[in-house]
């Protein structure tokens, strides 16, 4: 695959990591990084690293409403609902896509120069994967700063998660596999962190009396 085509599709993965929203947009958010990574991993550490990426993101997507409904079986209760935001409305301090859109333009900028300058192990010369992992870990790093609900923090933690597994396959290595691993694994358990909360704690009902 080109490197072109390679650092195009980081570019989606980042894209859709930056303005998604909602009750499922971890697992969303995760799929599609897990997918888009996927070449950029397999460029240095073959088939089992992309591997990796996609499993886990994709053990994201599932675990999610998994660990909702598995929550819900239990009854719902009053406590931190990661779609509430915790200081103020999302409007007040996260503020519209179109904030996270003129961040991504800006990580769009920065991955672009750490691809071109940035020598990173084996994939001194893999500058679309150097791109695609530099771009999405970007991407995560910004929703991470600018997240109010715990909903926006776990999706940022994802990303980073994702893109971080896949830098550390690029820098180090097939070898790096067992740690990219772990990396890449904080992904699922951000999907079931927000899936078991947003099952157990989210009731409209005590929203609706307490507003």
């Amino acid at each position: 695959m080109s490197q072109t085509l390679i650092a195009a599709l980081g570019f989606l993965g980042g894209a859709v990591a930056a303005l998604v929203d909602g009750p499922r947009a971890v697992g969303i958010a995760a799929l599609v990084a897990g997918l888009a990574l996927a070449p950029s991993a397999a460029s240095v550490g073959g088939l089992p690293a992309a591997a990796v990426v996609t499993g886990a993101g994709l053990a994201a997507a599932l675990l999610d409403p998994a660990a909702r409904r598995g929550a819900e079986r239990m009854g719902r209760v009053p406590g931190l609902d990661p779609l509430v935001p915790v200081v103020a409305s999302r409007e007040a301090l996260f503020g519209p896509r179109s904030i996270r859109a003129a961040g991504a333009a800006l990580a769009l900028v920065a991955a672009s120069w750490v691809s071109l300058n940035v020598l990173v192990g084996a994939a001194g010369t893999a500058q679309g994967a150097v791109f695609a992992a530099a771009y999405t870990w970007l991407v995560g790093a910004i929703r991470l700063l600018r997240a109010r609900a715990l909903e926006d923090l776990l999706v940022g933690a994802a990303t980073v998660a994702l893109a971080g597994a896949v830098g550390w396959i690029l820098e180090a290595g097939p070898s790096a596999l067992p740690e990219a691993m772990v990396a890449a694994g904080l992904a699922p358990a951000a999907a079931v962190t927000a899936g078991w909360l947003r099952g157990r704690h989210h009731h409209p009902a005590a929203h609706e009396a307490a507003a």
